[in-house]
């Protein structure tokens, strides 16, 4: 099987829609907390908020100057150039309207890879010289929003005449297209008449760079020369992998510049353990290493061999978007099942680094059948999902079962609504000295970018069973203890969430091998993949194979 001859679906969507006067009331709190010294975390949660607001009214095509002056006040405060009012901001987010229902989506550089919006503040004061006086900076939405105010903070902090606008591509994903609105084609235009220059900002490029080059492309179409167009992004772009149609000549017309992706840290968190990394010390044997797709892994740190107390340090997300997974890994320390997290600076968190080995499927007895019973009970009272059906999940699964060439009928019932795990393998549990089984990484999974997302509290269960390769009485053994536990009986869905899990395993896997080719990971990936799709049949004997 080629994975790259397939058409998987492992990504889902992350838009959603919400009330746009709850998010108003979340910013209102949040600038009402900010005293004269807030700390820049607490600026920056602030921010975030804001641009998420201001991206959802601009998207419902809704007023949104009193927002703007909100994220820019900011940005502006974040960067050390002028602190506004709390006042000021107060009145301007209590006068603010919003739109009844707003779309909004998590900024993925924000939540899930560190990308610090200081990065692109930085970016125009140390990579960008001999800038006209008047600037104008173009936002690529979502996450262009709070990145364009950053921008323009910097540049203002340079005494640079810096305005803004945000806009927002559309069509296929490797082919974007802009049409400026009529008050855009108006924005251009004042700021040529000002002899601007233009930089456009957003974070990517992605595989296709389409939705940069759609806008620069805009521009040029409204008269802007191209060499007044510098193109600011998150990391140093490929041409030449570009997917878009004749993207490697088209991105060449333009300067690109990269902000510095060198992650803010805590001072304490000195050694990389992320992208992999971390099995070194984990394993001693290098084949028993399980796999993992490094570049979707958060980053890890542990401190220096030196310092008096090990931590090991995770990114958790900026903002808002850490928050609520530090609150789910403190809810499961605080009922004994994982370490306990501490608030670090700039979205990350650390915990002690306990004397524990990670366990494995050999450990598989009945005193560790009870506890993932009693951890899948507990997640099912502790993290109910306000989610109403399954319809994503059933997509994904019956598509990626016709992409692997497999028959077989799912129907996914939604009983429990919960943010699940979604990292049930043995090696994510560490067993200690003292006989106590304590779960890693369980705050993020369950909520990012990757399915499920929320879900019923089936997908745990079925992870389980499948990582921990249960035979019948094993997997008969589980569901009883946590049904006694919790009151729900999902051996009468589990076989579908089994067929499910293991189908986007499988396709998650290929994903990975493909995007990972040519290195011992893409080896470990396709073995993965084998595996799951070997233990879909199995489990499923009805299943029937129609392609390899």
């Amino acid at each position: 099987m080629s994975p790259g001859a397939l058409n998987l679906l492992v990504f889902r969507e992350g838009r959603r829609r919400v009330c746009g006067e709850e998010v108003r009331s979340r910013l209102h709190n949040q600038l009402v907390s900010l005293s004269p010294a807030a700390s820049r975390d607490e600026l920056l949660t602030a921010l975030l908020c804001a641009g998420e607001l201001e991206c959802g009214t601009v998207d419902a095509e809704c007023p949104s100057e009193g927002i703007q002056q909100i994220s820019d006040g900011l940005a502006e405060s974040l960067v050390g150039f002028k602190k506004p009012e709390q006042k000021d901001l107060l009145r301007l987010v209590s006068a603010f309207c919003p739109p009844n229902q707003i779309s909004i989506s998590v900024p993925e550089g924000f939540a899930y890879y560190a990308l610090h919006p200081l990065a692109y503040s930085d970016a125009v004061t140390t990579k960008l010289t001999n800038l006209a006086n008047h600037i104008a900076v173009v936002g690529i939405r979502s996450i262009g929003s709070t990145l364009s105010a950053m921008v323009a903070a910097g540049l203002r902090k340079q005494r640079k005449q810096a305005s803004r606008i945000t806009v927002r591509p559309h069509g296929h994903p490797y082919n974007r297209e802009l049409r400026l609105s009529g008050e855009q084609q108006e924005f251009v235009a004042r700021a040529l008449a000002e002899d601007a220059d233009f930089l456009v900002v957003d974070e990517g490029p992605g595989l296709s760079g389409s939705s940069f080059l759609s806008v620069a492309e805009a521009l040029v179409a409204q008269h802007v020369p191209r060499e007044r167009i510098t193109l600011i992004c998150g990391h140093e772009p490929d041409f030449r992998q570009f997917r878009a149609h004749d993207g490697q000549r088209r991105a060449q017309d333009f300067r690109w510049v990269a902000v510095d992706c060198a992650p803010r840290r805590p001072e304490q968190a000195t050694d990389f353990i992320g992208g992999g990394n971390w099995r070194e010390r984990q394993f001693a044997d290098r084949s028993a290493w399980p796999e993992t797709w490094t570049s979707f892994e958060r980053l890890k740190y542990v401190s220096s061999p030196g310092q008096s107390q090990a931590r090991l340090f995770k990114f958790l997300g900026l903002g808002h978007y850490g928050d609520e997974v530090f609150r789910r890994e403190q809810c499961v320390a605080q009922a004994g099942f994982g370490p306990a997290p501490h608030r670090e600076s700039d979205g990350f968190a650390s915990y002690p680094l306990v004397s524990a080995r990670p366990m494995s499927a050999a450990d598989l007895h009945e005193d560790v059948l009870r506890g993932l019973a009693e951890y899948c009970a507990f997640r099912a009272k502790a993290f109910p999902a306000p989610v109403s059906d399954l319809g994503a999940l059933q997509e994904m699964t019956q598509h990626n079962l016709a992409q692997l060439g497999v028959e077989l009928p799912v129907a996914l019932q939604l009983e429990r609504p919960v943010i699940a795990d979604g990292r049930m393998q043995p090696h994510e549990w560490l067993f200690t000295p003292e006989g106590k089984m304590l779960k890693t990484d369980s705050g993020s999974h369950g909520d990012d970018h990757f399915f499920p997302g929320p879900t019923d509290i089936a997908w745990d269960l079925a992870g389980a069973i499948v990582e921990w390769r249960m035979n019948q009485q094993q997997m008969d053994a589980l569901l009883a203890h946590y049904g006694r536990l919790s009151g729900d009986n999902a051996a009468a869905r589990i076989d579908d969430f089994i067929a499910a899990y293991t189908t986007f395993r499988t396709a998650y896997c290929l994903m990975a091998a493909n995007a990972l080719d040519g290195s011992d990971e893409a080896i470990r990936m396709q073995g993965a993949s084998e595996r799951y799709r070997n233990r879909l049949l199995v489990h499923a004997p009805a299943a029937m194979a129609t392609g390899s």
